[in-house]
């Protein structure tokens, strides 16, 4: 649901995840949401200071506030802080659905160890079995340098069919007062070189189709976009390339997550785009 009502951050105490901690501050100052902070405890860990009678929950509580009151986070932004001991894919999961969040907000790289998240490999298992839309946030991206948003791109995987990305990224824009930009990206066609100039042919033909196919659709869905741009090559690389165009604002692109039964695991491309893009990526759910 965009704009969310309730906003669950991960953090893993790392500076990426306090970067993605602002933009999810910033995001619940806009929208008004409730915000969420929480932090997995490896249960081995857990349990090895069971062993030694330390409460690791109440440290770790202690020392999540602690991050929360450094990271200078908006004054009428007062997260509500958890500890949870679990896998921290599952943990994500399980407190988005308990405190029914709309939206994950999550630091797309950060620092491994016993007591953090492993915020890549994690944030793709969440990604893979979320239920809500999640946000990632590059770690090279600091949320408390925002001073505008956008534009907001949306990712269209089928120019012919209203893809639901669509809408939700049309209401992203709305949300954050940003223009909103559609791309669709036409693979290069593989052929020999005696064949090159032909397959060039046929992919410009794809393109120019694409290009009238997606004007129709969003005409059909009453969708106003600033730019609508057809490209070529590999998804991720394309859609990557065109997320990091504007670094002088806070752009953010929305692609959807693949289904299984259509070639690839669930959020495959999305986990791809999101490991080269330097900008946030919205994985929507709607």
């Amino acid at each position: 649901m965009i704009p969310a009502r309730t906003i669950l951050a991960p953090i893993d105490f790392s500076e990426a995840s306090r970067g993605s901690l602002h933009c999810a501050a910033r995001l619940a100052k806009r929208w008004k949401a409730a915000l969420h902070v929480i932090h997995a405890l490896d249960p081995l860990l857990a349990a090895a200071a069971q062993t030694r009678h330390l409460d690791l929950v109440a440290g770790t509580r202690d020392e999540l506030m602690s991050f929360c009151a450094g990271a200078a986070l908006p004054d009428d932004v007062v997260p509500v802080l958890h500890v949870a001991v679990g896998a921290a894919a599952g943990a994500i999961g399980d407190a988005a659905l308990e405190h029914d969040a709309d939206l994950i907000v999550a630091g797309s790289r950060g620092l491994s160890g016993l007591n953090r998240l492993v915020m890549g490999t994690t944030v793709e298992k969440v990604i893979r079995g979320a239920r809500v839309s999640v946000l990632t946030v590059p770690g090279r991206c600091r949320g408390d340098d925002v001073t505008e948003w956008g534009p907001v791109i949306a990712a269209v995987d089928d120019p012919d069919a209203p893809p639901r990305v669509t809408c939700g990224a049309a209401a992203l824009a709305s949300s954050l007062e940003a223009p909103l930009h559609v791309i669709h990206v036409v693979p290069a066609l593989s052929a020999p070189a005696r064949w090159r100039r032909d397959a060039d042919a046929v992919w410009e033909m794809r393109c120019d189709d694409a290009r009238r196919a997606l004007t129709a659709t969003l005409r059909g869905l009453d969708v106003q976009a600033e730019n609508v741009h057809v490209t070529g090559g590999s998804v991720p690389d394309a859609l990557a390339a065109e997320a990091t165009r504007h670094p002088r604002t806070m752009p953010i692109l929305v692609m959807g997550r693949a289904q299984p039964g259509h070639g690839q695991a669930p959020g495959s491309v999305a986990s791809r785009v999101i490991a080269r893009a330097a900008a946030p990526v919205l994985v929507y759910l709607s």
